[in-house]
């Protein structure tokens, strides 16, 4: 039952969304630029994996052949148990398995914590609660600001699969399959902001919820047992798009999604504003000898970011050199596969590491950007100020940070590279590989250096463009990983961030490309501390 109280629409059981509309007006004035990046970018993963993939399958011996090869345990933990890969829209399904299966998860978990407890953290909400608006509006606001992304980024996956030529029904449906994944993880994240006060602790409990669901998800597949069902990624899987294909699954995401934010509009009205269900854990009463250094304090910041990337590029890259042998046996059977990677039926290995170390140098360029982009959330949030209002340099406090971020590269590249190197050497019964894959990794740093010199070079310069940075790496990543096969001019892929460096081990180093890597980044690097020192702080 509903009443109106002092102006406002509330629920009997206390909840106020009254003014919704123009918290959803503000969120999206806000948020319309994340929004739109979300979208777009998952899009062109999935446009560029359709159109890479569409021409290497083009006749039903070369799908019965694929079906066939992916028939291992190893790849349904990996990918699931995805239906109807004898035809072209189970494969696109399979290719795009693992990076729907964590990117969609991540649109949904970003887009919710963005319009909810990153504002109330940062003191916005309470200044929107202050006026004729109810408790919940803004939480809703966020929802249906997500929902609708997702939204728009089922219907835009769908038009890739019609376009590359994969059945009506099955595209409409994958779409479907697609959002129905996210919304889950919009539920999740709309309870986890009412239970944690800050939003990194909103992140790392949904993304540890995200690798749950999706490791059930695996086991399920493995065993072909009901454990699938526990799990939205088995929701996902289920649903089969081009095989038997269920409502079931709509309907489990569906009543589980509306049950969490139905579950969080109860907590959020039982809540004070800034509040949380966990309270935050209160520090020591007095500081460690090593928060009272530039270097510890710079330590202190750093550290859970280099352990989650550390952590997920082992994850990975473990994952991958486990299945090298498994790959080469799938891609044995297929001369257009053989290829695509750039090597006959008996030289398909090197190729194939090769575009490992490529995906780890991606791993590690990222972990770069995400780290010097918080010396931009110090300035915002005004502690930088704090920090230089004593008698300290505005180099002093920088070093110390970009000391720590470099030897936090070196941690994520090393960690990635042993996982590939021993996971690989293990699969194909050779420990040749270990060494040749660590050199290969190295040889790779340079361009992680380029990407962040020009991270630092925008914010010493012009600070709120530095996040223009992440559309250079977007831009690079897709003509590093996916330019053979859309037939770029062969320049393009050579002088692309990427490509610097050459495809190593498959190929020798590209010295000279190395080092206007190098050069490049360094320039950038000492480019951005010269205008740091030179700018107003905060520079807004």
């Amino acid at each position: 039952m509903s009443t109106l109280r002092d102006g406002r629409f509330a629920t009997s059981s206390g909840t106020d969304v009254s003014g919704v509309g123009t918290s959803l007006r503000v969120q999206w004035r806000t948020g319309w630029k994340a929004a739109l990046a979300w979208v777009l970018g998952l899009f062109a993963l999935v446009l560029t994996t359709t159109y890479s993939i569409t021409s290497l399958y083009d006749t039903p011996a070369k799908l019965r052949t694929y079906a066939e090869s992916i028939a291992t345990p190893a790849l349904r933990m990996l990918n699931g148990d995805v239906a109807g890969v004898d035809t072209l829209g189970g494969v696109l399904v399979n290719e795009l398995g693992f990076v729907v299966a964590f990117a969609v998860p991540l649109c949904a978990i970003a887009m919710t914590v963005r319009g909810t407890r990153r504002e109330e953290e940062a003191g916005r909400l309470e200044l929107l609660l202050a006026s004729r608006m109810g408790r919940q509006a803004p939480l809703v606001a966020a929802v249906v600001l997500a929902l609708a992304s997702l939204a728009a980024l089922g219907v835009l996956t769908t038009l890739a699969f019609l376009a590359a030529g994969a059945d009506a029904t099955g595209s409409v449906i994958y779409g479907a399959a697609v959002v129905a994944l996210g919304v889950a993880f919009v539920g999740v994240t709309a309870v986890l902001a009412q239970a944690f006060g800050h939003q990194r602790s909103v992140w790392g409990a949904a993304l540890g919820i995200v690798v749950a669901s999706y490791l059930v998800r695996g086991i399920g597949a493995v065993d072909g047992t009901w454990v699938v069902w526990l799990s939205p990624h088995g929701w996902y899987d289920e649903a089969a798009p081009f095989g038997e294909q269920r409502v079931t699954p709509f309907v489990l995401a569906g009543v589980v999604t509306a049950g969490l934010i139905a579950l969080a509009l109860t907590l959020s009205a039982g809540r004070d504003v800034g509040g949380s269900l966990i309270a935050a854990r209160t520090g020591p009463p007095r500081a460690s000898a090593g928060l009272l250094t530039p270097l510890g304090l710079a330590l202190r910041e750093h550290r859970g970011v280099t352990l989650g990337w550390a952590v997920i590029s082992g994850v990975l890259m473990g994952t991958y050199g486990s299945l090298t042998q498994t790959v080469i046996d799938a891609f044995a059977g297929n001369p257009d596969l053989q290829a695509f990677l750039g090597g006959g039926e008996a030289g398909i290995v090197e190729p194939m590491v090769a575009m490992f170390v490529l995906l780890l140098s991606m791993l590690v360029a990222a972990y770069a950007l995400q780290s010097l982009g918080s010396l931009r959330k110090e300035e915002l949030s005004g502690r930088l100020e704090l920090q230089l209002s004593e008698a300290r340099s505005r180099t002093t406090w920088l070093a110390p940070h970009l000391l720590v971020i470099a030897a936090g590269t070196l941690v994520v590249a090393v960690v990635g590279s042993l996982a590939l190197a021993l996971s690989t050497a293990s699969a194909l019964d050779d420990s040749s590989w270990v060494g040749t894959i660590l050199a290969a990794g190295a040889a790779h740093l340079p361009v992680a250096l380029l990407l962040a010199g020009a991270s630092l070079a925008l914010f010493g310069w012009v600070p709120r463009a530095q996040v223009a940075v992440w559309g250079i790496f977007a831009v690079a990543a897709v003509i590093g990983y996916m330019g053979p096969g859309l037939d770029l001019p062969e320049w393009l892929v050579e002088w692309a961030p990427f490509g610097l460096v050459g495809n190593v081990p498959a190929e020798d180093v590209d010295v000279t490309g190395s080092l206007v890597a190098a050069g490049g980044g360094l320039t950038l690097a000492a480019l951005g501390v010269l205008g740091f020192t030179r700018r107003d702080v905060p520079h807004r």
